[in-house]
Order: C-alpha cells, then structure tokens, then sequence
C-alpha cells in the first residue's frame, strides 16, 4: 500500500512512539511521512532512504515561560485553529495529488481523507482545560474523531496509564476507540545497571532549559556517576562537575543503553516518556510536569494518586529530598508490550 503518516511536532514524543509502528508499516509498504521541526528531523535521521518526506507546518504552540499555559492555549485557539486550517491545505493537496490508499496522523488534525481509509492515534481524547471548557474542548475532538475510521490509543482499556484523557468519554462512542497498547521506540537490554540517575529534559522551549538550568545547579545533592540528556538535537554538549555527564541530544541506540543503565531515571511526565518507563520495566523514577501544561500535571497526579511514580513541581525541587520520597513508589506493570502493540496496530490498519 502507499501510506501517508503525519506525526504532531510539540516536542519529539510523538515522532519517537511513532517508530515501531513505522518500521513495520515499512516492510511491505511505501510510506510518506508528514511532520514538521524537530520531530521531522528525528524521523529523517532514523529511516533516512526508507520513506519519502513531506514538511507541513501544523498548529501554533502556545507555549509560555510562566505556568499560566491554560490561559494561554484558550486566548490562542483562534490563532491554532487558523493554523490548523492552513496545514489543512497543504496537506489535502497532497493527499489529492498522490492518492495514497491508507492515512495515519498521530494527533495531526490536518491529516486525513476519507473516513473509510483514515486512522488517528491519540492518547488525549479529553482537554484539560478550564473550569467549563472541557465539555466544549471534547465536543471539538469528538467532531475531528468523525473524520478517521477509528482511533487506535497507544494505552490499555483496563489498568491503564492516560486515566481520564481516553477512558470513559462522553461524546466519542466506544466503537470509535481502540485500545492498542503502549509504544515505545526502546526496548528491555539484559544489562549491567552501572548508572546511578539518568535525567531525561525533553520537552518544548522554553521550559526544556529552565529545568536543565535548575536539575544543573542541584547536581551537587547526588552521588554516583550521573547522566544527563538535553533533549536537544541542535544543542551544545556541556562540562559538568564530578561524575556527570551531558549529552545534548540521544540517539535511540544511545537511549535504550542508557536508560536500561540506569538504576533511577528524572523526567518530564510526558505521555510517550511514560511509555518508555514501563517497557523497560522501570519502577524508579521522579516525575517533573512541565509548568502550566495541563496533561503533564494531570498525568502526574494521576500517576501519585495510583502509587506509580511520585512528582513534584519544578519550582519545589529538591533532588536528594525528592528522589528518596520517588523510591517508595511502585511503577506501572503492563500487560504487554511494544512488540505486540505494534501486531494489534497493524491487523486494524489491514482489515
């Protein structure tokens, strides 16, 4: 088949889950990848000469340095949803002039044909928004949902890691939605775990580097050999004190080592980072929602509420404080895994 695959570029989370499912789309198929940034770069790096490349700008990120990102996301909408409307004509000619027989967007909501022959992958079926905008935030999605054949959610239906963002909806009926399981782009290693922390800063600017700035000037509250991750693909390695080390940006293959390394991981509450934890079966981790970005926080709370792992607010930090309340924590035991994720994603792209 000729596949088109449009993948959202606020941060990398979505070009990084997005991979499993693209190598397996690409063994019998050709595939064209749609995205924009940095997360069409991270695409282009890993398959190179095995897809084609489109570059389509999509929504306008209303991101801020303060933690008033609700006020700020509502005050944009008319900015966003004209942003939407014109990736939507870039795409649409696209998608007109090379007739591809199957569309996949992972949360592009310029990126579909027919309702016969187009999938969304999505996680957040449900905005946090708020006091008395989410029922108008999820009648929109329910209204984009009409436009895809199904929406296939990289979670589970019963014990499950995205809580009140797609279980239980109101406005999107049951026969729309399947529950595909996690993905991850990394997978288990049987190996030496010689790393005492690995800080994950992925996450948009501004707050990436607020946060780097802030976990660098603790460094000095921990003990064994540290590991740090810039997130940054255009970023600059830096010089850090004692055992520490800095890498401005990861490649997979550097990532899976280094993360099934790593005794204790520090992150964003990013829903694809989440993912990578329970693959790897990691129960040790301190979670760092990203100010004002009302899913991080909600997941956060989600996951202290289940006894997964513990957060805490950036602006409360306290390292060597934080990560022993974090140990006492249980992680999130999965079902399955990545492996068979990817065979359930690709018997509902086939039927």
């Amino acid at each position: 088949m000729k596949i088109l695959f449009g993948v959202f570029d606020w941060g990398l989370g979505h070009a990084t889950r997005d991979i499993p499912l693209i190598k397996e789309l690409c063994k019998k198929n050709e595939v064209y990848l749609l995205s924009t940034g940095i997360a069409l770069k991270i695409l282009k790096d890993y398959f190179k000469d095995k897809c084609f490349y489109y570059d389509v700008p999509s929504l306008y990120p209303p991101y801020t340095k303060t933690a008033f990102f609700r006020l700020k996301f509502v005050l944009s909408c008319p900015w966003m949803l004209k942003t939407l409307r014109q990736a939507r004509k870039h795409t649409e000619q696209i998608i007109k002039r090379e007739k591809f027989d199957t569309v996949i967007s992972d949360c592009r909501y310029d990126v579909y044909d027919s309702a016969e022959n187009s999938y969304l992958i999505n996680h957040q079926l449900r905005f946090k928004t708020p006091i008395g905008a989410e029922w108008a935030f999820e009648l929109w999605l329910a209204s984009r949902m009409r436009k895809y054949r199904y929406v296939l959610v990289p979670d589970f239906e019963g014990q499950n890691l995205s809580g009140h963002l797609s279980h239980n909806l109101r406005y999107i009926s049951e026969d729309k939605i399947r529950y595909i399981g996690i993905l991850s782009h990394i997978s288990k290693l049987d190996t030496e775990q010689d790393i005492e922390y690995f800080v994950s800063l992925s996450g948009p600017e501004p707050q990436r580097v607020i946060l780097e700035k802030k976990i660098i000037s603790q460094l000095n509250q921990l003990k064994g050999r540290i590991v740090i991750a810039g997130g940054n693909p255009e970023g600059q390695q830096k010089n850090l004190p004692g055992d520490a080390e800095f890498y401005s940006f990861l490649k997979t293959e550097q990532q899976e080592d280094i993360m099934n390394r790593s005794k204790f991981i520090i992150t964003r509450s990013g829903y694809t980072t989440i993912m990578e934890l329970a693959e790897l079966d990691k129960k040790k981790a301190l979670l760092l929602p990203t100010p004002g970005q009302t899913e991080q926080e909600y997941l956060a709370d989600y996951y202290e509420e289940k006894r997964y792992f513990h957060h805490i607010s950036q602006y409360r930090l306290q390292l060597d404080r934080d990560i022993e309340e974090s140990k006492q924590f249980e992680g999130f035991v999965t079902p399955w895994k990545t492996e068979e994720s990817a065979r359930n994603f690709i018997k509902i792209i086939n039927s």
